[in-house]
């Protein structure tokens, strides 16, 4: 039996017809930039998060806006986890903060709490912290926000569209919250896409900001960006925003399946406060390359993600010593976790990933 990482191709099939539909109706329309099809998009968005919401080209794009509405300026310090994906301190970098590196916990590997109140006491001129949602998994929101008091948070989301914190849905309760349709995503389109929802005057900023600053065809309030929502993307997302809770709820199903068969006592400890919705399903092994190699002969593709902490990556070289993202980075990895998965598929990667380990 072959188990690939993820089948795009199986949830496509799935909803061919309205797929199609969604792509040829900007085509015979000739709806590409901008457009009734992203407005679209934008309110279904806007009602499923219940909170104002805009599109734009891609998360990283949602990343890059959201850190530019806070008003921070070159060398302003800002708090980013180092395990995360680059695009997180990437854009952060790119608008000239100084990063401060956060480690992960050990149980769902977002951002040890216990180590952010010591940044903070250690560094008093912190101006903006961010807290990424890993694998489906939210970050304990109430606790960061606690700890940053006055601080403005940022919530990277890529990976936890449709989760809740605390009965809440992800996108409710923050003040920018970034989210990415990149098809590896829970929601995904047919290339790159992104949005950030949160509170509607950082929201119109972005609005302005994705689209050269304008406020008319060529009257341009501020310099921005060209970071706009593709209109076949936002029309791939309104077919896809009305399966994502079932997907998810599917990615819950295989979750459990794997807790409970699974022979391994490193898989992710979901908080009682959180509704993970399973991007990835993460486990820790010793061998990692021996045990990928192994499955990978029986059929059965993984992943890791990631395998280096940001901090570490060349383009940044950090010498901080962040003990549970180095000890996570070289054991972590991914198995077959997507919508639709059969009962068979989901059996023969615990029968093969058991007999292994």
């Amino acid at each position: 039996m072959e188990v690939p990482y993820a089948n795009l191709n199986r949830i496509y099939q799935e909803s061919k017809a309205e797929l199609d539909k969604a792509v040829q109706d900007c085509l015979d329309n000739s709806w590409f930039i901008k457009g009734p099809k992203v407005v679209e998009f934008e309110q279904k968005l806007s009602g499923y998060c219940g909170a104002p919401a805009v599109g734009v080209s891609s998360g990283t794009s949602a990343l890059l806006l959201a850190y530019e509405c806070l008003g921070l300026k070159p060398g302003d310090k800002i708090i980013i986890p180092s395990f995360t994906f680059i695009s997180t301190p990437e854009m952060a970098s790119k608008l000239g903060f100084e990063i401060v590196w956060a480690d992960c916990n050990l149980q769902n590997y977002t951002i040890d709490t216990h180590h952010l109140e010591k940044l903070l006491a250690k560094h008093k001129d912190i101006k903006a912290i961010v807290g990424v949602d890993i694998f489906g998994h939210t970050c304990d929101w109430d606790t960061i926000k606690d700890i940053a008091g006055n601080i403005p948070v940022v919530q990277d989301a890529a990976q936890s569209f449709g989760g809740k914190y605390k009965g809440k849905l992800n996108g409710t309760y923050n003040d920018l919250t970034c989210f990415s349709f990149y098809p590896a995503k829970n929601m995904w389109c047919f290339g790159d896409g992104g949005a950030v929802v949160g509170d509607q005057s950082y929201i119109d900023r972005i609005s302005m900001s994705r689209d050269h600053g304008r406020t008319d065809k060529y009257v341009h309030e501020f310099l921005g960006w060209n970071e706009r929502l593709d209109s076949v993307q936002a029309n791939v997302l309104n077919h896809m925003i009305t399966k994502i809770d079932a997907h998810n709820k599917d990615r819950r199903r295989i979750a459990s399946v794997y807790d409970k068969e699974l022979k391994i006592d490193t898989v992710v400890k979901t908080a009682d406060w959180c509704e993970n919705v399973y991007n990835q399903y993460t486990v820790r092994v010793l061998d990692r390359t021996t045990v990928q190699n192994k499955l990978k002969d029986a059929g059965i593709q993984t992943g890791v993600m990631w395998p280096l902490g940001c901090h570490l990556q060349p383009a940044y070289n950090g010498k901080d010593n962040l003990k549970n993202t180095e000890q996570v980075t070289e054991t972590i990895m991914s198995l077959p976790c997507w919508p639709l998965m059969t009962d068979d598929e989901i059996g023969y990667v615990i029968e093969k990933f058991n007999s292994i380990v």
